[in-house]
Formats: structure tokens, C-alpha cells, sequence
């Protein structure tokens, strides 16, 4: 065959004369033209029919034909058999009348769309190599709104079959359509039909935000995820970081579930707010003059509060979306937030930090972290300044969960010293402060988890702020553990670097371990104060 290649007029259509064998579409000398071109539709039910429609009304007969919406959720790429130079001419004039785009264009907002396994169905069915039938297939799905996510036929790998994924308005739908597929005869073969227990990974033609959604829906009821849905619908930046996030995930597939896991745990946090907002309150502890009251917020890190004189300090404060909530709160526990003067914060994650930009601006508290706060703060990733092979990923992972849980830090901020003036075990003491009567040390981390770091340790009451360190994950009840599952992706790869975050867990544990056996002499033990969970005595 010979295919000499020329555009048609100023269209990117490419027009290739063949010589061959006479087929159901040549002219009877035995030549016939293909045409190779790219068209925009709207991702909407229907479009893929009239586009179909439109082919077959000029003779045409499809030998090319690929659609996949997670990668375009307009552009179509197709090959066309015409008999002669008139047809083709018809097609590019019909084409441009009715106003189809060949070029990228901004046609619709990329909206999310399926949210429902139930609703898709994936099949492979027999098409006969002719004008006109796939679009009298494409006008059956669309008699059924049915909107194709994907679609590949390939005359020289499969002439009479066609690989069609598709998405319903209502998963009953699914079975009305298999009906009337079946009452028309066409012969096919169902590969996947949404089931609640399946995993999305493997479903061609979903985008990537769908993928996320339809794993939030096993952790959150319908009107949940439409509320998170209409967020990233209304966010450009939400939206395109979590496009980044799992393309980047996919390069690292080890831990690729641990992060969205993760990610989905902090938009649960949006179900929890105003009526929803529930904070289990902990035993509340004196040490001399001092009052510690500690909270378990919903889907975020521990909070505590000092009551000191007629002075409250904070140890971090949980994501921000809870601020009116946990304002709520210590005002019903007699903790009037605007007497909160000082806020220490263990590290820069928003289920630790994410309230403290709130506070400050509210009532002028200060705000107090390590300077490599900062780094992760402006550059809005959790691993800015190390060398960690995920650090693209941490950037998306940072900015959505941010994003989905209303983080505010403060712009103004006053940070420790960074010059040692001492160890505690393996750990350098690099600032002190006074809470009431109580002296704490500032103990840094080797960054195992997070740049910047921080231990808050009290060696007179062998008190230790561990954050995410030192969790006991029995403190987590069953419902934590399959709901929100926080034991196993806070302790696995949200970590910087495991290694020396596990080297940090034994150099922990010889520190309180150290303290303990002093206080022992005492009749004393030391206090762990995890980020999540429950405080608990050493043993």
C-alpha cells in the first residue's frame, strides 16, 4: 500500500490515499481513502453518538476509534475509511458546520462526574466491521444517558470487537441497559460491573479525583462526599494538586495506599464539624499550680491546654476546620479562648498546626515552633529541606490535606532557639519555657518525621510531649482503627525518612526510660502525651 499524506485545507485532518485490495468501502478501482484526526466533545451522554452518528451519515466506516476520559475527558483520536474525495469533503464540511473542535479547548469545566461504583459497567462486545454500527450502539448507551469513560476499537487487533467502559446516572440503569443489549443481540462480555467491594485502580477511562472519591465513599455516607465533591469541583488548585497527587503516587506504589489513606482521612474531618463535632475530653491532671486539660478532636491530633493563674498555654490545635467547634468547646469547659497567650506547636502538619493562624489572628496569642517550620510552611510541603525521594509527593499530600482541612498558619511567628544548650539522651535541648511553675525543655528531633520537629519534656513531673511518637495504639478503639485508620498511616510512610524515625522511637524510649527510673525513687512514673490517642503512665 502506498500513503502519500496530505492536511486538509488548514484542518489537522490527515488524509492518506491507499491502493489495495477493494473492501466494503473502496471504489471500485480499488482505491479508498483513511482519514486520521483528533476531535474535542463534550463529556457528556450522547456526545460520542452524534460524533458516531455523524461518520456513518457520509459512508463512512470506523477502523480506529480510542477515547479515554482519564486522560482527556474530551479528545477523541479515530481512522476513518471514506470511498472517495467527495465523502471526505462532506465529513470536514459537516464537521466544521456543526462546529466540533480540533484543537484543545476550554469546552466544560473538568467537573467530577461518577461517584458511584454500582452505576459503571465495562464490557467487550462484537461490532461488525461496517458503517454505522458503532453508532448504533453509541445511540443505545444514549437512550440509557449512559456517558462512555472509555473506548477502544481497533480493526487490525480485533476487527469486530469493541472495549467499552461506561458510567450510568443510577446503577439500576445498568441492568435496563444489559436488557435491551441483549434484546437487540449484540454479543458480549461483561469485564467489570460496580460492586462496593472492589478496588477503582483497574477501571480504564475513570479520572484520577474519581478514583479518590470512590474509595471516600467506603469511609463517608453520600452527602459527605458531596460536600468534598463541590470543593474540589470549586477549586482549581484542589483539584489539580490531586491530578499531581496520584500521578505522583503512582511512581511510588508502596505507598501509594498509605498516602491516600491519609488524604482521605483528613476530608472525613469535613463530616465532623458544628452538630457532628464531637471531642472526647481526658482526665484532667494538676502539677503544682497547673491545670492540664486534654481533648481528642474527631480526625485530628491530640490538644492540650494549661490553666495556669488566669492564663491558658497550648500544646497544638488540630486541624483548622474545627476552629468555631473547638472554640465551642473550651468556652462550655470554662477555657475562654481569648485567654490563651501562648500556643506551642510540635510540628508543622495541619492536624497539629492547623488552627494556629486562627487563634492568632483572633486573639493575639503567640505562636511559638521550630524555625524549620517555616521551609514546610512557604513552601507548603511537609519535606521541604530534605532529600527524601518522595518529595514531590509530600508537596501534593501537604497542600490537599491543607486545603481539604482549612489549615491557617500564623504569619507571624516567634521560634526556638536552635543552639544546643544540652542532651537528653540522644536528643539536643535547644530552648526552655515556663508554664506556671512547670520548666520545659525543648528537645529536637533528627527529622524522621517532619522538619521541625519538636519534644516538649518536663523532667520534675516526667512529663513527655511525644506527638507522633510513642503512640499507644491501643488508646485507639476499633472504630479509630476502621474508620479512620490513624495507628497504621501515621506510623508508617508519612515519615520522612523510617529509618531515623524508627532510630527516634528507641532514643525516645531510652530518654523516658532514663526519666522514669529517676522518678521511680520518687513513687513516680513518667507521662507520655502522644498527638493521638490517650496520655499514659511508662511502664
Amino acid at each position: 500500500m502506498q500513503y502519500p499524506k496530505f492536511r486538509h485545507g488548514t484542518l489537522p485532518i490527515k488524509v492518506y490515499e491507499c491502493v489495495g485490495e477493494p473492501d466494503t468501502v473502496s471504489a471500485g478501482d480499488g482505491r479508498r481513502f483513511l482519514v486520521k484526526l483528533k476531535v474535542y466533545l463534550l463529556d457528556r451522554p450522547g456526545s460520542l453518538a452524534a460524533f458516531a452518528s455523524l461518520i456513518a451519515d457520509h459512508d463512512g466506516n470506523i477502523g480506529f476509534f480510542h477515547y479515554d476520559r482519564s486522560i482527556d475527558a474530551n479528545r477523541v483520536a479515530v481512522e476513518i475509511q471514506f470511498a472517495d474525495q467527495p465523502h471526505i469533503d462532506a465529513f470536514v464540511h459537516a464537521l466544521t458546520e456543526k462546529g466540533y473542535a480540533f484543537d484543545r479547548r476550554e469546552v466544560e469545566t473538568d467537573e467530577i462526574a461518577i461517584v458511584s461504583l454500582e452505576s459503571i459497567l465495562e464490557i467487550t462486545v462484537r461490532l461488525e466491521n461496517r458503517p454505522g454500527t458503532l453508532a448504533a450502539f453509541a445511540h443505545l448507551l444514549k437512550q440509557h444517558d449512559a456517558n462512555v469513560i472509555y473506548m477502544l476499537y481497533d480493526e487490525d487487533i480485533e476487527p469486530e470487537s469493541a472495549d467499552i467502559a461506561l458510567a450510568t446516572e443510577h446503577a439500576d440503569e445498568v441492568d435496563r441497559l444489559l436488557g435491551e443489549i441483549n434484546a437487540q443481540g449484540y454479543h458480549y462480555r461483561v469485564r467489570y460491573r460496580g460492586s462496593g467491594e472492589t478496588e477503582v485502580e483497574h477501571i480504564i477511562g475513570l479520572k484520577m479525583v474519581e478514583k479518590f472519591f470512590l474509595r471516600l465513599r467506603k469511609l463517608l455516607g453520600d452527602k459527605d462526599v458531596q460536600e468534598v465533591r463541590e470543593i474540589v469541583n470549586s477549586s482549581h488548585a484542589i483539584h489539580s494538586d490531586l491530578v499531581g497527587f496520584y500521578s505522583e503516587a503512582g511512581n511510588n506504589l508502596d505507598i501509594a495506599d498509605t498516602y491516600s489513606n491519609v488524604l482521605a482521612l483528613a476530608s472525613t474531618s469535613l463530616s465532623n464539624v458544628g452538630e457532628r463535632f464531637r471531642a472526647t475530653e481526658l482526665p484532667s491532671l494538676r502539677f503544682g499550680d497547673v491545670e492540664l486539660q486534654s481533648f481528642r478532636l474527631p480526625t485530628g491530633g491530640n490538644m492540650f491546654i494549661f490553666r495556669h493563674g488566669d492564663e491558658l498555654t497550648m500544646f497544638d490545635t488540630g486541624y483548622g476546620l474545627y476552629y468555631d467547634d473547638v472554640k465551642k468547646l473550651l468556652r462550655d469547659k470554662s477555657l475562654e479562648p481569648a485567654r490563651i497567650r501562648r500556643l506551642f506547636v510540635s510540628h508543622a502538619d495541619a492536624d497539629h498546626a492547623g488552627m494556629s493562624g486562627h487563634f492568632k489572628e483572633e486573639f493575639g496569642c503567640e505562636v511559638v515552633m521550630h524555625p524549620s517550620c517555616a521551609g514546610v510552611i512557604e513552601n507548603e510541603n511537609r519535606a521541604h529541606g530534605t532529600n527524601s525521594k518522595l518529595l514531590e509527593l509530600h508537596r501534593y499530600y501537604t497542600r490537599l490535606v491543607n486545603g481539604f482541612t482549612r489549615c491557617r498558619f500564623p504569619k507571624d511567628v516567634r521560634y526556638f532557639s536552635i543552639s544546643a544548650v544540652g542532651m537528653i539522651g540522644q536528643f539536643n535541648v535547644i530552648d526552655r519555657f515556663r508554664v506556671g511553675d512547670l520548666e520545659f525543655l525543648v528537645l529536637e528531633s533528627h527529622g524522621g518525621h517532619v522538619p521541625g520537629q519538636v519534644f516538649f519534656f518536663n523532667r520534675e513531673y516526667g512529663l513527655w510531649f511525644t506527638s507522633d511518637y510513642l503512640i499507644d495504639l491501643n488508646s485507639l478503639s476499633g472504630k479509630d482503627r476502621e474508620f479512620l485508620t490513624i495507628a497504621r498511616y501515621l506510623m508508617t510512610s508519612t515519615n520522612n525518612n523510617s529509618a531515623i524515625f524508627g532510630e527516634e522511637m528507641a532514643a525516645l524510649r531510652a530518654a523516658v526510660s532514663e526519666n522514669d527510673a529517676e522518678l521511680a525513687q520518687q513513687g513516680k512514673h513518667a507521662r507520655i502525651f502522644p498527638g493521638h490517642g490517650e496520655y499514659y503512665a511508662w511502664k
